[in-house]
């Protein structure tokens, strides 16, 4: 049993050096194969070695592979590509598909040109092969810190690349044979019942398919919110705990037929791989199906029993093996981590369980959405016993008996509303706390800490833990350093200002998208979520950043101001500063109608100087908001002047010039976005600017930057940034200190090298 344990953490510390990245892992897999020698037993060194050798030989290979694969360059091709029915998705005109190629495995995307299209698409049931035409591209990676990892949550699927679909020429159903038949009805179930969940009522819908078969439906991220603010993520399938759950019903209902104890094992070794094809396979269902089947199949070879550590300890070197990032994702923590609690302390009191799994998963969920709830403890001591003899039979009886029976599914779907109210009631008290996303040495301090109280439960590494948390969050919130910050928000403008100590924390603009009209059958009932929460105030959030001092508005084009109304809802404001005459429109207007608490609205003129330090140098008088109205600030960070001109114009520019002649300016961000309206040579020359910053979308409908501008910018030696191309721009300071430039894309990265190839549809 120890012996499969320690070869088990030391295959787990290797993933996480050689796949995820993080070095201190190199330090204690060191740590711990010193700590296995030390034992002085010989069997488990080489079960420890013979594990850790052909681990790292696989580990290697798999990154060598995955790193050639997405090295290489964009082309376009034509492809057949095998495609399962529950492996298709749909929001609005776009579809999505997870496909099998001669390449590989791909991400497919493409576009939607009628609803009878929609429609056809929404009802394939059977295995189908596509010949389509497109280009075939590496997936494109995050920009800001904290974004969705695109790259790294596909790789864990054995997914490299993405394919962007310009024509299907051929779409046709191809049934196969033998056990690949199975395994296509299997699919085609799955895709079924989800189909048929589509008439149950929406909350019994919603649990049916995703605790039941593993499919979220597109309202699953907005309507379970709560499960992520109260941590019950690990009750909600992510820890596969149904999984154990489904399998002693199953158990029972066997037993009750009066089979044999061999006979019940055979049924649940048969049953639990086709299980795994229906939930999804899904890195927690395959370690709970793992961890169910291991101590049958020892059984039947051995005719002993297997302790539950060793069967842990095999399912995590099979889900390294299988998916080498497991252990760097929130799930594969949670379900790994948390089964291997249970393990470790059997027969605790559910308190003093609830406890313990708060103290071991508060450091992976710092690290995942650096957020912690006052009353997740409390929460998961009720809702644990409810969820295993509540709510997931109430899933059952609902999926199985409900489309025949209306009044059944009406039954567990009170029941089931219910409780979801009664989720979104408590996760709105006031008692969210933002306390920030820990670095990678903070995470694994924290972690190895709450491991140690857990060996060693005495009040003085209790106090030392939290000493620990202390000193973490006054680092974050209290850093060193201050930062001006062009976040990456697309075809707009968004700029981050921070003071050492965050004394002030500022915003310029806000971003925005624009929305264009679209048929009706393109709508979708609930739009994606605006980049301000997604990217500015996530970012913020893992900061350890509550509320913003001033909140700057250039003008009132939907690219800067659009995205105001979800900021204040989101983060308080004390003041909004928005150039003279734009206070009282009523488009500005309506963007505060959100906000929680109304900020403060001031409206500036050029001489106006702000607490934060920056000055306005235009507008010189009152006007409609409209570019040449734009509110132009300056202020100087780390020995350096910047300048934020929002979408001023050329007349503007030399106008800032003429009435500040002795203006120099050392960082510039270009005035709208690169076009040729901004940018004047003889402005730029005179201000003298060094370091230019563009603020724009990649492959946006605009053509900005304008080459016009790029070759002034050339001409005078001015060093640019793109966040199209670097992500985002940080430039790092610490009081009276020249700072550094970051970005958050390297040079030479995988997405800088990739540009739109464009594809003649009719060849």
């Amino acid at each position: 049993m120890r012996v499969l344990f320690f070869a088990a953490i030391a295959c787990g510390l290797l993933s996480s050096w050689l796949v995820d990245q993080q070095w201190l892992a190199a330090g204690l897999l060191a740590i711990w194969l010193l700590r296995v020698i030390r034992l002085r037993d010989r069997y488990c060194l080489m079960v420890t070695i013979g594990c850790v050798v052909p681990m790292a030989i696989w580990l290697n290979w798999q990154n060598h592979r995955f790193t050639t694969t997405v090295h290489q360059p964009s082309q376009v091709v034509t492809l057949d590509l095998a495609v399962q029915p529950d492996a298709i998705t749909m929001r609005g005109g776009q579809y999505q598909l997870i496909a099998t190629s001669s390449t590989g495995k791909l991400l497919v995307r493409g576009q939607l040109k009628s609803a009878a299209e929609k429609q056809r698409l929404a009802q394939v049931t059977r295995r189908t092969i596509w010949r389509v035409q497109g280009e075939l591209a590496p997936i494109a990676p995050p920009t800001n810190p904290g974004q969705f990892n695109a790259p790294k949550y596909y790789r864990s699927q054995g997914i490299a690349r993405q394919m962007t679909v310009v024509a299907v020429q051929k779409m046709a159903t191809t049934p196969r044979h033998g056990w690949l038949k199975g395994l296509d009805r299997l699919h085609q179930w799955r895709q079924q019942f989800f189909l048929a969940c589509q008439r149950l009522p929406p909350t019994l819908s919603r649990y049916a398919t995703s605790l039941l078969v593993g499919m979220r439906p597109a309202d699953f991220q907005m309507t379970m919110g709560a499960v992520q603010q109260l941590g019950l993520l690990h009750l909600f399938s992510l820890s596969g705990m149904h999984v154990i759950l489904l399998v002693k019903f199953l158990q029972w209902i066997l037993l009750r037929l009066h089979l044999s104890h061999q006979a019940i094992d055979a049924w649940l070794l048969g049953l639990l791989p086709a299980y795994l094809v229906l939930g999804g396979g899904a890195d927690s269902s395959q370690r709970a199906v793992v961890t169910a089947a291991l101590p049958i199949v020892w059984q039947l070879i051995t005719r002993h029993s297997s302790g539950a550590l060793s069967g842990w300890s095999v399912a995590l070197m099979l889900g390294i093996v299988r998916n080498p990032l497991v252990l760097s994702q929130l799930g594969g923590q949670l379900s790994y981590g948390l089964a291997l609690l249970l393990i470790l302390m059997p027969g605790l009191p559910p308190w003093r369980l609830a406890i313990w799994i708060q103290i071991i998963s508060l450091p992976v969920l710092l690290v995942a959405t650096a957020q912690w709830h006052l009353w997740s403890l409390a929460v998961n001591l009720v809702v644990a016993p409810i969820f295993s003899w509540v709510l997931l039979p109430m899933t059952v009886v609902g999926a199985s008996i409900g489309f025949s029976s209306p009044g059944v599914a009406s039954a567990c779907e009170w029941v089931l509303a219910n409780f979801q109210n009664w989720l979104d009631w408590v996760s709105h008290w006031p008692s969210l706390l933002i306390i920030g996303q820990p670095s990678a040495l903070w995470a694994w301090t924290l972690s190895l800490l709450s491991l140690w109280l857990l060996r060693t439960p005495q009040r003085r590494y209790c106090w030392g833990l939290l000493l620990a948390y202390m000193c973490f969050s006054i680092s974050l919130r209290f850093p060193l350093h201050g930062a001006v910050q062009f976040i990456d928000v697309g075809q707009g403008d968004s700029i981050l200002i921070r003071q050492p100590f965050n004394r002030q924390v500022s915003l310029i603009d806000t971003g925005g998208q624009l929305h264009f009209p679209r048929p009706r059958w393109q709508s979708e009932r609930f739009p994606p979520r605006s980049r301000a929460e997604t990217i500015t105030v996530n970012y913020l959030h893992r900061l350890g950043i509550t509320h913003l001092d001033s909140v700057y508005l250039s003008h009132k084009d939907v690219d800067h101001i659009g995205d105001l109304g979800e900021l204040l809802r989101l983060m308080p404001v004390k003041q909004v500063v928005v150039p003279a005459g734009m206070a009282h429109l009523p488009k500005f207007q309506k963007l505060l109608v959100p906000a929680k608490k109304r900020p403060k609205v001031i409206e500036a003129l050029a001489g106006q100087t702000f607490a934060d330090g920056l000055v306005a140098v235009h507008p010189f008088k009152p006007g409609r908001a409209e570019n040449e109205d734009s509110l132009v600030l300056t202020g100087v960070f780390g020995r350096q002047r910047f300048m934020f001109t929002g979408d001023l114009d050329r007349a503007g520019e030399r106008a800032i010039v003429a009435r500040y002649p002795q203006l120099h300016v050392d960082i510039l961000k270009l005035g709208h976005h690169g076009s040729k309206t901004a940018s004047d040579p003889l402005a730029l020359h005179q201000l003298g600017v060094h370091h230019g910053i563009l603020s724009v979308g990649r492959h946006n409908r605009y053509g900005h930057p304008n080459q016009e501008t790029l070759a002034t910018l050339t001409e005078q030696h001015i060093v640019t940034y793109s966040t199209a191309l670097q992500g985002m721009i940080t430039y790092r300071f610490i009081d009276h200190r020249r700072g550094r430039w970051q970005t958050f894309l390297k040079e030479g990265d995988r997405h800088q090298r990739t540009t739109g190839v464009k594809i003649d549809s009719q060849r």
